[in-house]
């Protein structure tokens, strides 16, 4: 395709882009219509024009991005009504590029069109910035879900990207894909040697660049060459072991070896090298020995090498430096004076604990998220409830219990978390104090009961008929029907399942003589076979019934990607819970209360 065919195609779809904005833009106007970045866009919605969708006498309008890289506006903003009209504001960041989005009211959805959504293209003068279309590709996705339309109208954009933008190498890379999922033979293998290239080139560019390395693996991932991943990480490794990039692989490969001993050999060989001038070059090797040291119970050795990791710096994780330093001293009982002296810097950091999912690229450096203020000030009251209840177990073992437990007052009275109790806990449980134990007992059940209230659902479950029990037999419809159904699905080769186990146990064991209450304990049949689940050691070591099932769409029809996955359904068939992953030993509580919420208790 010559470069005037890739203009007049990048013109097609920008008026085919005006187009919708003018069937729509009666109901939705965005001002300015084309804004560049540092701009304010004002998106204003009219539920009364033509083919608007959301009632005129709705309540709340929430703006909803299906896809956006505006990271610092929320993923729902909320519209305020002005006469009659719903609207809401926001400023383009230095990073800005594209977002798609629809107006949500309740289950009323407004879009400009069957599976298109209403976009901020963010302009560089009259034409869409760098990315801009590329993004656009990417967010078909959410329009279009698993069209087989999909990734002809993804490469529409991609060429579009290029017609503006001949050097873009994501957008070459996923056109090229594209190309080669669509070629055979000799054709397939032509395109993915001009791929092969495409990287190559890339590499050359700037081979000891952390950025430009990841938009290589990245290349090589986008084209199924995953093999390659490794051997480039390698090629910097050997060629480059004295740049900041090289000294970082050469870390993650000595730090595979089994032998701490000759870790500890090879990193202090690397560190001969260290000066002044290159020392953050080094960090990462000093966080490796300062947690090798630290778990051999060497103080004076885990502490210098935490001094190099504990620098001032700007890297918006550094709390989280400083916590984990105090916490390793801790949990191997060593240093205590130094952990605490940590502890203590990481307590006036509390309000400085990073919020949200905080990106990095070397064009903007970090790019802070939008959180709201509630979510920050929770966020950092954790992180004050934490180092207190940090501070009370140190203190506890240097033998100071009315220090600990005046921390342990100040941590109860910052958060209530998982972590800060858990610390409490650990305090109360080994000075004796049964009495607080129960006490916080209670207060984790009144916390989980609160949290299980707003997690329940209702939908119709999945038919069980093709479940068998662990002779190969189907089980009959009478063992579940009219009965609270207790489903656990897992694989003989799932560690996470295999952790869960032992509280699906106790929770059996509260439930087994109640004739309302069954237990299926389902092997996914994922990678495992009836002889697997027949074979597995847990049968002898585990009384719950264990079933199988063989249904390539089992997890379709749950709806699950990840096990375990556990589902309480009630005696009418509906599923009215569903826990995802394994999450600790608070899985036996939130399971019970769960049970006993769909038991009517």
């Amino acid at each position: 395709m010559n470069k005037q065919m890739m203009r007049n195609m990048t013109l097609a779809i920008m008026l085919t882009l005006t187009a919708y904005r003018m069937q729509a833009q009666e109901r939705v106007i965005m001002t300015p219509q084309q804004p560049e970045r540092g701009a304010t866009v004002t998106i204003t919605y009219d539920p009364k024009a033509p083919g608007a969708t959301i009632p005129a006498d709705a309540q709340a309008v929430t703006l909803v991005f299906t896809y956006s890289n505006l990271y610092d506006v929320a993923y729902r903003v909320p519209m305020d009504r002005q006469e009659g009209k719903w609207t809401t504001s926001f400023k383009l960041a230095r990073y800005a590029t594209f977002a798609a989005f629809h107006l949500q009211s309740g289950e009323a959805i407004d879009r400009p069109a069957p599976n298109k959504l209403y976009e901020v293209a963010v302009y560089d003068g009259k034409q869409p910035v760098r990315d801009g279309l590329l993004y656009k590709g990417y967010s078909l996705s959410a329009q279009m879900g698993r069209s087989p339309e999909l990734a002809a109208k993804q490469a529409e954009q991609y060429r579009a990207e290029l017609a503006l933008y001949p050097d873009n190498y994501e957008a070459k890379l996923r056109l090229l894909a594209y190309e080669m999922g669509k070629a055979t033979g000799a054709d397939k293998e032509k395109v993915r040697q001009q791929a092969l290239q495409v990287i190559a080139d890339k590499f050359n560019t700037g081979p000891t660049v952390s950025g430009n390395v990841n938009k290589v693996t990245m290349g090589y991932l986008i084209m199924g060459e995953n093999s390659r991943v490794d051997s480039i990480r390698t090629v910097i490794r050997q060629r480059y072991p004295n740049t900041e990039l090289g000294r970082e692989l050469w870390t993650g490969y000595i730090s595979k070896e089994k032998d701490t001993a000759e870790q500890i050999a090879l990193f202090e060989k690397e560190l001969k090298k260290e000066t002044k001038a290159n020392a953050k070059e080094f960090e990462e090797m000093h966080d490796r020995l300062f947690n090798i040291y630290a778990a051999r119970k060497n103080g004076p050795k885990a502490l210098l090498h935490a001094r190099k990791i504990a620098v001032e710096s700007d890297n918006p994780y550094r709390p989280h430096t400083l916590k984990g330093i105090a916490q390793q001293l801790l949990d191997n009982n060593i240093a205590l004076d130094s952990a605490y002296a940590y502890a203590t810097r990481t307590l006036a950091l509390a309000d400085q604990f990073p919020v949200g999912v905080i990106r990095y690229f070397p064009e903007t450096g970090y790019i802070f998220p939008y959180v709201d203020d509630s979510t920050r000030q929770v966020a950092y009251s954790k992180a004050r409830g934490n180092m207190q209840s940090i501070l009370g177990l140190i203190a506890m073992k240097q033998g100071r219990k009315e220090v600990a437990a005046a921390h342990m007052e100040k941590a109860l009275q910052a958060s209530k978390d998982k972590e800060t109790l858990d610390n409490i806990a650990s305090f109360y449980k080994e000075t004796g104090n049964s009495a607080k134990l129960q006490e916080l007992e209670a207060l984790r059940e009144q916390q989980m009961l609160a949290k299980v209230k707003t997690q329940r659902i209702s939908r119709p479950a999945p038919s069980l008929a093709a479940f068998v029990d662990m002779q190969g037999n189907p089980v009959p419809e009478s063992a579940w029907k009219n009965k609270v159904v207790i489903i656990d699905f897992w694989a003989t080769w799932c560690v996470p399942c295999m952790q869960e186990m032992p509280y699906i146990q106790k929770l059996y064991d509260q439930y087994k003589s109640n004739p309302n209450v069954q237990f299926m304990i389902v092997n996914s049949g994922a990678r495992n076979t009836l002889a697997d689940a027949q074979g597995w050691s847990g049968n002898k070591k585990y009384s719950f019934p264990v079933y199988y099932t063989n249904d390539p769409a089992v997890g379709d029809k749950f709806k699950f990607t990840v096990i375990p996955a556990t589902y309480v359904i009630d005696k009418e068939g509906n599923i009215q819970f569903a826990n995802i992953g394994f999450e600790g030993p608070d899985v036996e509580m939130k399971l019970r209360l769960q049970v006993d919420m769909v038991l009517g208790k």
